[in-house]
């Protein structure tokens, strides 16, 4: 499956996704630029340019008020469905430096905020615990009107609000640069069928674009709307998606080369500079570290754990963790360095759950049945994850030497996290239960991806001290006090 979808992607996808993303070159060199406003003047006006991390993307899905009650009913434990904006680690930052204003106030929001039901299929439990979702896909929920210019605000609680957080969830660094509008149909419409499973993968970009943008005139990138607001503080958090898009295809998608990074990068924080911005740029999680990503080679470990919870013995669970192992090594070629992806975990485990069941004889039987079998999107090859992580270190470096040639302020929110995942999680006073870095364990939403509102509150404190610290301002951490509210309505939490 994966070869015949790389033949495909090698003379369409390209063309298809990325046809106003052309490379150019930058110049590296730093000419004199003004060092922008100081003391509360850099607080004036403050812009996110970014991904779906600053759009504050949860489970799957952008959405600016809670539905309450959830449409599921009794069908779902989450007696309503959260607004997922609200919570976003930038409309932390920007209410903390406003003096507590509700970012979901329709009448002073800075965000674009996403009408019901929401940009994306946004991912809640079921009764059985299985994720389904309010809406029949990604495509359904707001694609109707999204990708067109004339209709996309309609999709919007604010639609004539020129939003501050201009984060577009899916896009690349170069996209940021010279996107100008939707490239590809949403769920790959009209494209050849080889296409249509990864463009669903990598596509949000597409959807999202001009209910975050449609205020602003046709034609333009994120970075130039985001010159257009004159800022006097820029936060900058972009990379993440050009090792996403590359690691969900399983290689497919096109490496973004860490110079051409290093270049655009620079070329982002030098145009807010010149537009008489401060500019605070963060680096990039170890992707393959979230929730979403489970490195076959700890299955033993994670078996033992989840099917113990279930009263399964060690030895059992270690077992069936080896056969699956066997199984996909041998099918997939998937050694101990490969990553299943949530839809493939999710497929392993309804197979191991059928062998205990009794439903199936064997997980070799289980795993061979139709609806077990990994397609794109499913998994992350030994040699697709190293390469991953090697990107992963190589941008780190590149947003690095950038902040320094431009000097732009850090923010290492790769320490920050690093920490955290060699720990397993951190403890949160007032709940034991939280977080880990477990699918579950409350640090991420239920995609495994997008952190949860106690996490999200978290990266806000380490982006807010770097910058009071940097920039001798006073925007007020959020308390322990606030950090623990936050969670106790969490619904990503356990409690």
């Amino acid at each position: 499956m994966s070869r015949s979808i790389s033949r495909g992607i090698s003379a369409g996808l390209v063309a298809v996704l990325l046809a106003a993303c052309t490379s150019s070159s930058t110049s590296t060199s730093t000419p004199v630029i003004p060092a922008g406003p100081t003391g509360n003047a850099i607080l004036t006006r403050i812009i996110g340019v970014g991904d779906s991390l600053t759009a504050g993307v949860q489970s799957d899905s952008l959405l600016g008020v809670t539905i309450s009650p959830n449409p599921l009913g009794a069908g779902s434990p989450f007696p309503f469905v959260p607004n997922t904006q609200g919570h976003g680690y930038w409309a932390r930052i920007w209410s903390q430096a406003n003096g507590g204003a509700d970012p979901l106030n329709v009448a002073i929001s800075p965000l674009p905020l996403i009408a019901p039901p929401g940009d994306g299929q946004i991912l809640l439990p079921s009764s059985t615990g299985s994720l389904t979702s309010i809406v029949a896909s990604a495509c359904a929920s707001q694609a109707s009107v999204a990708t067109s210019y004339a209709t996309a605000l309609q999709s919007r609680l604010n639609p004539t609000t020129k939003p501050l957080d201009l984060g577009v969830p899916g896009i690349t660094l170069r996209e940021a640069i010279v996107m100008t509008g939707p490239v590809a149909p949403c769920g790959g419409t009209g494209l050849p069928a080889s296409l249509v499973p990864l463009v669903g993968i990598v596509n949000s970009e597409d959807t999202s674009f001009w209910p975050v943008l449609g205020n602003f005139p046709q034609g333009a990138t994120q970075l130039q709307d985001a010159v257009s607001l004159q800022p006097t503080l820029s936060i900058v958090w972009l990379g993440s998606n050009d090792l996403l898009h590359f690691a969900f295809s399983n290689g497919v998608f096109p490496q973004t080369d860490p110079v051409q990074f290093q270049n655009d990068t620079i070329n982002v924080i030098q145009t807010l500079q010149r537009a008489g911005s401060r500019v605070v740029i963060s680096n990039l999680v170890d992707v393959l570290n979230a929730a979403t990503f489970t490195k076959v080679g700890t299955l033993p470990a994670v078996f033992t754990v989840q099917l113990g919870a279930k009263g399964v013995p060690p030895a059992t669970a270690q077992a069936l963790a080896a056969q699956v192992q066997a199984y996909l090594l041998q099918n997939y070629g998937l050694g101990n360095g490969a990553y299943l992806i949530l839809g493939g975990a999710g497929k392993v485990q309804a197979a191991v759950s059928a062998v205990l069941t009794g439903a199936a004889p064997s997980i070799n039987v289980a795993l061979s049945a139709p609806a077990a079998h990994l397609v794109a999107g499913d998994f992350v090859s030994d040699a697709t994850a190293a390469t991953t992580q090697s990107l992963n270190t190589a941008y780190n470096v590149a947003i690095g030497n950038a902040a320094t040639q431009t000097g732009a302020t850090l923010v290492d929110t790769h320490a920050f996290t690093a920490a955290i995942f060699t720990a397993g999680g951190l403890a949160l006073p007032g709940n034991p239960k939280c977080c880990s870095t477990f699918y579950g364990g409350g640090f991420f939403s239920l995609d495994g991806l997008h952190p949860s509102d106690t996490a999200y509150a978290l990266l806000a404190n380490n982006f807010i001290a770097t910058i009071d610290t940097s920039l001798g301002v006073s925007i007020p951490q959020l308390t322990t006090a606030q950090i623990t509210a936050i969670n106790a309505t969490d619904l990503y939490s356990p409690h």
